[in-house]
């Protein structure tokens, strides 16, 4: 299978390289200033479960065909308008499979290409990429889950999956995959929101007086969002979200709070205010998710 990668930074170029390394066909869609970077650099990783470095395969946006069987949104939530509003030429049948953060993406894509399969995706990675353009992963986690949205689809995405099955990172093949991008949604936004509104770690924040409080309350209200919305959540899966949240000494950090401390855009509007959406659509209170939301609003404020 072909495959083409929307992007070649820390998620994508993680992923992607790890792909190429294990034989995989694999393309990169890259901007013109960063193909020529690539070219020079190849893509570099830093990471515990192995350093790579590997010359890639480069496509810019005037040069990009439509023979790809897979493609792989793996950038900013907040630049996908902007990626929608280029020609990027997608076959019949190929299997569009977003790694974004959020869900109302979902729609977008699907209405962009409706002669192509959409697929639920989830990156679990935590990754950066540094100024001089390496990518560094700092832990053992570095998995995709993927799944079909469609039964009749689930042939060809268990085929990409197993050919993701000999790279070096875990893949899952998911028959409920609409309940796990709902069960990331609602950790991604715990931990994001926490730890940019008080600038710690969740570890830091749940040793404090009120932490663990605040922590899972903003938690309940996420979990109270997805049921409103009927997600059939798993109570299994969200008491272990809860231990992970709770624990005093974890050194859990977020890309968002990464960003801000490097001045860079955030995905609040993606993470945090489409679930408040959904809140106030469904009657559902949202105070501690509110806040978190104005914290983010007023940061992207003092980037203009």
């Amino acid at each position: 299978m072909r495959v083409l990668i929307l992007g070649a930074g820390a998620v994508g170029g993680y992923f992607g390289s790890r792909m190429l390394e294990a034989g995989m066909d694999v393309t990169f869609l890259v901007r013109e200033k960063k193909r020529r970077k690539l070219e020079k650099t190849g893509l570099v990783i830093k990471s515990p479960k192995g350093d790579l470095s590997i010359k890639p395969n480069l496509v810019t946006i005037d040069k990009v065909g439509s023979d790809f069987d897979v493609i792989l949104f793996t950038n900013k939530a907040y630049d996908l308008d902007e990626i929608l509003q280029l020609p990027i030429p997608v076959k019949d049948g190929a299997l569009i499979i977003p790694l974004l953060n959020g869900y109302a993406h979902m729609e977008q894509l699907r209405n962009k290409f409706s002669n192509a399969r959409l697929f639920g995706g989830i990156a679990h990675i935590f990754s950066t990429l540094t100024k001089e353009g390496e990518i560094h992963h700092f832990n053992d986690i570095h998995s995709l889950t993927i799944g079909h949205l469609s039964n009749a689809d689930e042939t060809d995405g268990r085929r990409f999956f197993d050919a993701c099955s000999s790279a070096n990172f875990s893949i899952k093949y998911s028959d409920n995959i609409i309940v796990d991008l709902w069960h990331k949604w609602v950790l991604i936004t715990t931990v994001a929101g926490a730890t940019t509104l008080f600038n710690a770690t969740i570890g830091e924040i749940a040793s404090t007086e009120h932490g663990i409080a605040f922590i899972t309350g903003l938690h309940d209200e996420c979990v109270t969002i997805a049921k409103s919305e009927k997600i059939q959540v798993c109570d299994d899966d969200l008491a272990q979200q809860r231990r992970f949240l709770s624990d005093k000494k974890s050194t859990w950090n977020s890309s968002m709070r990464r960003d801000m401390v490097n001045k860079s855009k955030i995905e609040s509007a993606h993470i945090f205010l489409e679930l408040i959406n959904i809140a106030d659509k469904n009657n559902v209170e949202c105070p501690s998710l509110k806040s978190v939301m104005i914290n983010g609003e007023i940061y992207m404020r003092s980037l203009v």
